[in-house]
């Protein structure tokens, strides 16, 4: 799909001083979808009809928080495939919708209060593992699927011909490991010295090596567990980002820049002006606006 991918560099204007570094982000909220999981659910999808792991016919299942599900669903729909994916009240009504727009069949697994937990998301885990089993059934298992970091190559090689000066540090925020790892593997291929730094919520720390039992409400990353594509070699830093101040950034993103990103993206944000501050005027730091930020308008976080 060339519609895929091609997605802006834009460079903040508003929220970094003349003591900071340059601060870009990368919107993929341009994709078909409004979501950076385009990537990786296309290349997913790709290499297992080349192995013949999906053939015609064939169901996907996926346990998701609803953006690799609406990718998926899209490109299943494109390429005929039902498609049953496992998600949780915990995440946006908007992504829940937009999954079943596309044709899919969405099971809940409860959060109570819609708060999201690891047990959560271990719950959610099992049950696609389960779906799996079922005869003619392809599980992407995108956690520990090599095509997922494979699918956002093309972003850092994207980020390499659009950024005006060497990437000083990538910041992204880390969930599946998909994007984190194959922006890293680009980026540092291309440069040695470019420093890569992770983001996790404050109180589930998987990656640092944390507490991992803790609540947090940025969809799409905090596992209990960190998952086997991450490059958790190409890792630099790490940085703990709490709700509050993801929804001061993601609000401040949009009043400030005009650029509308859901919670994970401003923990991306945050994280990188934090970093801003400590480089300096003369380097530049690239980080994520993971998906639109319309799909966040019915929480709390626009309000």
């Amino acid at each position: 799909m060339t519609a895929i991918g091609n997605t802006p560099l834009i460079k903040l204007r508003h929220l970094t001083g003349p003591d900071c570094a340059d601060v870009y982000v990368k919107w993929e909220g341009a994709n078909p979808t409004g979501s950076m999981k385009d990537r990786m659910a296309l290349s997913m999808i790709e290499a297992a009809e080349r192995r013949g792991d999906l053939k015609p016919g064939g169901r996907v299942v996926e346990y998701t928080g609803g953006s690799t599900g609406s990718s998926l669903a899209m490109v299943c729909a494109m390429r005929g495939y039902p498609a049953h994916f496992v998600s949780s009240n915990g995440f946006s009504e908007e992504k829940l919708q937009t999954m079943r727009a596309y044709g899919a069949e969405v099971e809940i697994i409860h959060a109570e209060g819609g708060v999201l937990t690891a047990g959560v998301i271990d719950r959610m885990i099992a049950r696609a593992k389960e779906l799996a089993g079922d005869p003619g059934t392809f599980w992407p298992d995108q956690v520990n699927n090599m095509d997922n970091k494979r699918g956002y190559h093309g972003m850092g090689c994207e980020i390499l011909t659009q950024i005006d000066g060497p990437v000083d540090e990538f910041v992204m925020a880390v969930g599946g490991g998909g994007c984190i790892s194959g922006n890293a593997e680009m980026l540092k291929a291309h440069d040695p010295t470019t420093r890569v730094i992770g983001v996790e919520p404050y109180h589930v720390r998987n990656i640092s090596g944390g507490d991992t039992g803790g609540t947090h409400k940025l969809e799409g990353i905090g596992l209990s567990f960190v998952p086997t594509i991450l490059r958790r070699d190409l890792i630099d830093d790490v940085i703990a980002v709490k709700d509050e101040d993801a929804f001061a950034a993601a609000r401040a993103l949009a009043r400030q820049e005009g650029i509308l990103g859901g919670v994970t993206s401003g923990a991306n944000v945050w994280a990188a002006l934090e970093r801003a501050r400590q480089l300096g005027p003369g380097k530049r730091i690239v980080t994520v606006i993971v998906d639109s930020g319309l799909r966040y308008l019915s929480g709390g976080l626009h309000r």
